[in-house]
């Protein structure tokens, strides 16, 4: 069964806290400037489906990310495919800053999926029930179609089936970033993944080498 937490706070006024955006963001990941760490989202239109993917360090990026949506208003629903969310990297922020943590985790939902079938109909109540002014994002979604209790041919169909998920966010211009790995051996994930690229509108990569990071960006249709 999955695990749905939800939590609700007044929303910010947008204006006011995406005036003040870079002066109150949370500081960057080790070795990754902060100018860069938010580029991507604040050039990404949020219409439609992006997807960061690298070896390590991403989903930690992603809840950075999180932070920033939040604060500057919006709210945020994660689909947690593989418990890769961590509060307290939203919390480690706000004390950081001098502010309270409750109302930014009050702006951020969380819901956990362990089956193939979780996922899809978790994508699919999203499409039709899509909530204004919320960012969505997927975390780790390929894991759970990999796994050894689903059979290769079933896991590789039902894999195509989230690609049509995630297709129709695009085409509804729903905002979601795919935070996925680069890492999975599986055979399928290899047949997989670049279909995934090849569907996303903004592709970033999270790269390290000898202790520097930096953030490439692989595609894009961003804003000016």
């Amino acid at each position: 069964m999955s695990h749905l937490f939800l939590f609700h706070f007044h929303k910010f006024t947008l204006q006011i806290y995406t005036i003040h955006l870079y002066m109150i963001m949370a500081p960057p990941l080790p070795t990754l400037r902060e100018s860069e760490m938010y580029a991507p989202i604040t050039k990404w239109d949020q219409k439609g489906m992006a997807l960061l993917t690298g070896e390590k360090g991403i989903y930690r990026l992603a809840l950075h990310w999180e932070y920033a949506f939040a604060i500057s208003g919006f709210d945020v629903f994660n689909l947690d495919c593989a418990i890769r969310f961590n509060p307290f990297v939203i919390t480690n922020e706000t004390r950081k800053q001098n502010l309270a943590p409750e109302p930014l985790l009050e702006k951020i939902f969380v819901q956990r999926a362990f089956t193939p079938y979780q996922i899809l109909d978790t994508l699919k109540n999203i499409i039709q029930n899509e909530v204004g002014n919320t960012i969505y994002f997927l975390l780790a979604p390929c894991k759970q179609f990999l796994d050894g209790d689903v059979k290769d041919d079933e896991g590789l169909f039902l894999l195509q089936k989230m690609l049509s998920c995630i297709e129709e966010f695009h085409t509804r211009e729903i905002p979601l970033i795919v935070i996925e790995s680069l890492s999975y051996k599986h055979k399928n994930f290899q047949s997989f993944f670049p279909k995934l690229l090849g569907a996303s509108h903004d592709l970033w990569e999270l790269q390290t080498e000898e202790g520097l990071s930096r953030i490439k960006v692989r595609k894009t249709k961003a804003i000016a």
